[in-house]
């Protein structure tokens, strides 16, 4: 009898954990998008690792939405070790939805977990708040995947860089 009522009660455990979950962390692409790049600079590194920085960017955002706080950023490759931070703010301007907001943050990568990267995409779970113009906090948790770029292509252009290596 015992097994009977476990076998019910953890499959309904499970299920209102994930209905609890989906309550407390709302959608965020209701309030804005998120994009998210992963940036390696090769000529930065030691014996042990190499550095880059992780962006986040706004492209846009409602105009209901005064601030978004990131407090916690989990990478899936066990190789990258992102750099503690407490919160990354994002104040926004109401009626300025078109202009584009960035933070970053930095991470190491180690040298073995380099060699064994392949060009696939990883994913990265970022977990913050979302301040309404009302002053409401709304919790989130978004999935953005990515593919680890390289730093000077990214910033620089493609034109740019292929100018340089041609010499000009």
């Amino acid at each position: 009898m015992n097994y009977l009522l476990l076998t019910a009660i953890i499959p309904l455990a499970v299920g209102l954990f994930y209905i609890y979950r989906r309550i407390i962390y709302s959608n965020f692409d209701h309030y804005a998008d998120l994009t998210v790049s992963v940036l390696l600079d090769q000529n930065i590194g030691d014996f042990t690792s190499h550095y880059g920085c992780i962006i986040f960017q706004l492209p846009s955002y409602g105009e209901h939405v005064k601030e978004v706080v990131i407090t916690g950023v989990h990478v899936s490759n066990k190789h990258i070790r992102v750099n503690a931070f407490e919160k990354l703010n994002f104040f926004l301007t109401p009626g300025k939805s078109s202009e584009s907001a960035m933070r970053s943050i930095g991470f190491s990568i180690s040298n073995r977990g380099l060699v064994n990267l392949k060009d696939q995409k990883e994913s990265i779970v970022v977990k913050g708040y979302v301040i309404d113009r009302k002053g409401e906090k709304k919790s989130f948790l978004k999935t953005s995947y990515y593919i680890l770029q390289d730093f000077s292509r990214e910033i620089i252009g493609e034109k740019y860089y292929k100018l340089k290596q041609a010499g000009l």
